[in-house]
């Protein structure tokens, strides 16, 4: 049986870590080891933690404060004492089944794969969120068999941005140091880089359309403290469509082609944004639109909002 580790890196997490860690305690296989690294916490994060070592947690304290990315990385030296790795942020939930679940089709891959759930979204109550911008980007199956992705497919989706959900991913390693890490100059979209340069180097990438994991979105979270910053958050994208899209290693034509279709997929999911932001201050949207016009270019930009405005019309006559 696979030697599966389980880390939580987390940082002031006392208000969702006690829910995460019984959903982890409450699983049907349990991990054989589940380490909480706190990152230098100044609330009651190592009380919580404390906790839970009746449940055979381990907490773990890193020598001094270090960027969220920077811990996340350092859990990734685990990867050399397990067979599978999982990374679990400390506000979010897995259901009971999850590991066993998620375990059971890499059984059958001999060298280095990822498998991945699908999810849903909850807010800080724990309520389910319906609609949004954070919603899983294939569709979900109740008890629905896992999926051989193709590892072209998979890299294209993460170009794409059509990211996978960091906590609903195991990475079966077989005690061997990853090839990759989380790259710490990006501000949101480094998990869609690091997936997909992890499966450029594995032998299976496997879906499970079931919704294994909840993604609890609240005002604290990463996500929500980007919006401050739109043209930020742009720029980030783009930077990881670019860098994801590397690895397709196109050419020619085919990577103008590809390239002129990213930006147009970057003007898309702008205009979603602003129509997303009616809340928001006009000097919001404005920012939105500059920081998009620069990096697309005139032609991108008009089709890729005629694209969201052509989905409008569509939506509108099928109710």
């Amino acid at each position: 049986m696979s030697e599966l580790v389980t880390v939580i890196p987390v940082y002031n997490g006392e208000r969702f870590l006690e829910a995460t860690l019984e959903s982890v305690a409450s699983q049907t296989r349990r991990p054989d080891r589940v380490i909480i690294q706190d990152n230098c916490s100044t609330d009651g994060t190592h009380r919580i933690a404390k906790a839970f070592e009746k449940e055979g947690f381990e907490w773990r304290l890193t020598g001094e404060h270090v960027s969220s990315t920077e811990n996340f990385n350092d859990a990734l030296r685990y990867a050399e004492e397990a067979d599978v790795l999982h990374l679990l942020t400390a506000d979010d939930l897995i259901k009971p089944e999850f590991y066993e679940r998620m375990l059971e089709p890499l059984e059958a891959v001999k060298g280095r794969a990822l498998v991945y759930a699908a999810y849903e979204v909850i807010d800080g109550d724990g309520a389910l969120v319906d609609g949004g911008d954070l919603m899983c980007p294939f569709p979900i199956v109740p008890g629905g068999a896992p999926l051989d992705i193709p590892q072209k497919e998979f890299i294209a989706a993460q170009a794409d941005l059509r990211t996978i959900c960091l906590p609903a991913v195991l990475m079966k390693t077989n005690r061997a140091p990853l090839p990759v890490a989380f790259y710490t100059h990006f501000i949101q979209c480094a998990d869609a880089v690091f997936y997909a340069e992890l499966a450029a180097a594995c032998e299976a990438v496997i879906e499970v359309p079931s919704a294994l994991c909840e993604y609890r979105r609240h005002e604290h979270s990463a996500t929500s403290c980007n919006r401050r910053e739109p043209g930020a958050v742009i720029a980030d994208e783009w930077q990881a469509m670019v860098a994801a899209s590397a690895l397709l290693e196109k050419s020619g034509f085919g990577a103008w082609l590809w390239g002129f279709r990213q930006r147009c997929l970057l003007a898309a999911r702008s205009r979603v944004k602003i129509q997303q932001s009616a809340d928001e201050t006009p000097h919001y949207r404005q920012e939105i639109e500059q920081a998009t016009r620069t990096l697309t270019g005139p032609w991108a930009g008009m089709l890729g909002n005629l694209a969201v405005a052509l989905r409008g019309i569509s939506g509108q006559g099928r109710r």
